[in-house]
C-alpha cells in the first residue's frame, strides 16, 4: 500500500541549469546546496522518501521544500533567483536587541561584580 503521492515538480531549463551551478560551485553555502540536490531529485521524479533515504535527511524536510518551491516557481527566476528561493525564511519574533558589541561590555560587567 502506497501512501500520498507528493505534488509533481517540473523544472525549467532554467532552473535545473541554476540549481546545478550552485551543487558545483565552490563558495555555496552546504544548506543552501543540500536543498539544491532535493529540488533537483525532486525534478527528476523521485518521492520524498527516495529523496530522504539518497540524502540522508528527514521526509518533513522534503515536504517543506517541495512545498516552498512550487510556491516560489510561479515567480520568474529573473526576480527571485535559485538561490533566494532557498533561503531561509525570516524568523517570526522581535529582532535581536543584543549584539557581540552590546554584550561584551555587560558580560565583563556582570563577572567584575563578583570578585
Amino acid at each position: 500500500m502506497t501512501g500520498p503521492q507528493p505534488a509533481r515538480l517540473i523544472l525549467s531549463e532554467a532552473e535545473q541549469t541554476a540549481l546545478e551551478k550552485l551543487t558545483q560551485a565552490h563558495r555555496t553555502a552546504q544548506q543552501l546546496v543540500l536543498r539544491a540536490r532535493i529540488i533537483l531529485k525532486a525534478g527528476a521524479g523521485l518521492n520524498n522518501a527516495q529523496i530522504g533515504r539518497a540524502l540522508q535527511v528527514g521526509i518533513d524536510m522534503m515536504r517543506q521544500w517541495r512545498q516552498r518551491w512550487l510556491a516560489s516557481q510561479t515567480i520568474p527566476l529573473t526576480e527571485l533567483t535559485a538561490a533566494e528561493r532557498l533561503e531561509d525564511l525570516p524568523r517570526p519574533g522581535a529582532p535581536v536587541t543584543i549584539t557581540p558589541g552590546t554584550a561584551w561590555p555587560n558580560l565583563a560587567g556582570t563577572l567584575s561584580h563578583g570578585e
